[in-house]
């Protein structure tokens, strides 16, 4: 009897021993396959309305395509086309600015909508405006052929990783540019 008791324990030990590294492995595994299927991508979004705020703190309404570049590091680059509010179908570039970004992955994060997604660390390393932004804190979610990047929602505003973006909107991606 008392072999039997040493035998239910050991075995209880080596399962329980087994499941949790089992875990870590798995979620390692699944971060490193995002990361490589994020790598050495490209992404656009095009012709949709957006509000800048202008030098003199006003707001000021354009029409852009964004397209984002994403190297085997994680480095990122926006060029982002600028069209004239009334050019809605975006034919005429007024000008375009390019932005560089180095992507950190964290942890895996399950958004309002009951996305998962993971976290994503945002900091820009090079503006063509030569502003200072910065570090961002938000979500990121590939399904398929499109790219999603977190929203605002309510304290959660993306300036700390305590206030991370929680929300998604799958109205809101950028499509996958295949070469």
């Amino acid at each position: 009897m008392k072999n039997i008791s040493i035998t239910i324990a050991l075995s209880s030990m080596f399962l329980f021993s087994c499941g949790g590294s089992e875990g870590d492995a798995a979620t390692d595994t699944s971060k490193k396959d995002f990361i490589a299927n994020l790598s050495n991508t490209s992404w656009k979004k095009e012709c949709f309305p957006y509000s800048a705020l202008s030098t003199d703190n006003s707001t000021a309404l354009w029409y852009i395509n964004i397209k984002v570049s994403i190297n085997s590091s994680l480095k990122s680059t926006y060029k982002t086309e600028f069209f004239h509010p009334t050019d809605t179908v975006c034919n005429s570039v007024m000008f375009n600015t390019i932005d560089i970004s180095k992507l950190e992955i964290t942890d895996k994060v399950i958004s309002e909508e009951s996305i998962e997604a993971y976290g994503l660390n945002e900091t820009f390393i090079y503006n063509s405006d030569s502003s200072d932004s910065a570090p961002s804190y938000t979500l990121i979610y590939i399904d398929s052929e499109k790219l999603y990047f977190g929203q605002k929602s309510g304290s959660n505003i993306g300036k700390t990783p305590e206030t991370r973006h929680s929300s998604i909107s799958l109205n809101d991606y950028f499509s996958q540019v295949i070469n």
